[in-house]
């Protein structure tokens, strides 16, 4: 069986969980005897020449065809997002040359969910992984420019416009374009209507719609947590089309070591992207609002440009506490001994994360998490078994626990936290969906 793995981005220069995920289920693949092929986007977006090019750039001794796009091709960015005339053409020839059985989908931001089609019409067999909102929320996580969460774009997309393009508002403020936006709401353009108008209000405007009947199109789709499915169904998409899947760790991902927990200081660890959403100046700020005696390491790229604001703030907030320790990033031969230092994970997510990998191999590793009550992070909780939750974004809550902790260790040293399961058991699953 030919199987081609299709997402928005991976490594080497791409290395979050959905790409983790892929090169994970990949793996697993070929284990099992499967012919895989990956396409990924390039990263590379400012190359004219050539303006549309396809390379075999192979990874972890995998095909890896980088299909690179010049975004001056489709300069409707809030379109070229999600739909890629050009790219579904050059998909297409892919598909005829490969000759695969399945394709798999893990994420087609920048590529187009256009391709879903494409790969129908060729008529391998269809399958999709919902790895967070982007069918549903053009900022891909249902996340508001002002920090709120969101349950599914308002007014038939409408409401997206503010959020994901402010600088939009000087012609909304004009009655009659308002009018006209709002009218064209009411009735949400067809796929291929939306290409020809070249206006970037239609290109949020009916976005769901577009999405959601490209992805009914599929022959299955794959959500990682009941959340992620509650929350499609809500916006319109049948629940009895979804099949919940949890995510698996591979073996030998983490060790699982006998270290004495807790210790004095308490020692906690927040491990992610130093962005607003994933909260990590909520940790600091709980620690920084008792005097018990811990110490937190923050782990994470502290030099990436995009969050270079957010970053400077978080060191802010942190003064000259010596209990907050910036530890930088770590690789997966370093994860084991992180884990081991650890007494508590702590993950403040403040989006609807959907299953954060980082708490996988935490509870793989027996170390405890305390999380935010939200999305698919509740899932993975037993509350006084493998950890906690506090509602999102209440640093005084966490500090609170931080402190029962401190104050009676014994509520930490009774808890049992154990591996939530492997990517072979998923995949198991995965090959079901594969066949007719």
């Amino acid at each position: 069986m030919k199987v081609l793995y299709v997402v928005h981005q991976y490594f080497p220069e791409c290395y979050s969980g959905t790409e983790q995920y892929c090169l994970a289920v990949s793996r697993e693949a070929r284990r099992r005897g499967l012919d895989t092929t990956i396409l990924s986007l390039w990263p590379d977006s400012g190359c004219e020449q050539p303006p549309l090019v396809v390379e075999d750039r192979p990874y972890d001794g995998c095909p890896v065809l980088r299909l690179r796009h010049w975004w001056g091709l489709a300069n409707n960015e809030h379109l070229r997002d999600y739909q890629n005339p050009l790219v579904a053409a050059r998909f297409r020839q892919v598909l005829r040359e490969l000759q695969p059985d399945v394709v798999h989908f893990f994420h087609l931001r920048n590529l187009g969910s256009d391709l879903l089609q494409v790969a129908v019409d060729f008529g391998a067999r269809t399958v999709v992984h919902l790895m967070d909102f982007w069918y549903l929320c053009p900022r891909f996580t249902l996340l508001r420019s002002d920090g709120a969460t969101c349950d599914g774009p308002p007014d038939g997309g409408f409401g997206c416009i503010a959020c994901h393009a402010p600088e939009l508002g000087a012609a909304l403020a004009d009655a009659g374009v308002a009018a006209a936006a709002r009218a064209f709401a009411l009735h949400a353009p067809k796929v291929q209507v939306a290409w020809t108008i070249p206006n970037r209000f239609a290109s949020l405007i009916g976005r769901r719609e577009i999405q959601l009947e490209r992805l009914a199109r599929v022959d299955a789709v794959v959500a990682p947590s009941r959340f992620v499915a509650e929350m499609f169904a809500r916006n319109g998409f049948p629940t009895g089309r979804v099949h919940v899947i949890g995510y698996g760790l591979e073996p030998g991902r983490v060790e699982r070591r006998m270290v004495q927990r807790p210790r004095a200081p308490l020692q906690l660890s927040f491990a992610g992207v130093l962005s607003p959403w994933k909260g990590p100046q909520v940790a600091i700020q709980a620690v920084r609002a008792t005097s018990a005696p811990v110490h937190l390491r923050i782990h994470g790229n502290t030099e990436e440009g995009m969050f270079a604001a957010h970053i400077a703030s978080l060191r802010r907030l942190a003064g000259d506490d010596p209990r907050i320790e910036f530890c930088g990033p770590f690789g997966p031969d370093r994860l084991s001994d992180v884990m081991a230092a650890t007494d508590v994970l702590v993950v403040p997510s403040l989006w609807y994360e959907n299953t954060p990998f980082v708490m996988l191999e935490a509870l793989a590793a027996g170390v405890p998490v305390v999380a935010s009550a939200l999305g698919g992070m509740t899932e993975l909780i037993e509350e006084g078994r493998n950890g906690f939750v506090f509602p999102p974004g209440d640093a005084a809550a966490l500090a609170h626990l931080i402190e029962n902790w401190c104050r009676e260790p014994g509520r930490l040293a009774g808890l049992d936290p154990q591996p939530t399961g492997t990517v072979a058991e998923s995949f198991t699953r995965f090959e079901q969906l594969y066949r007719p």
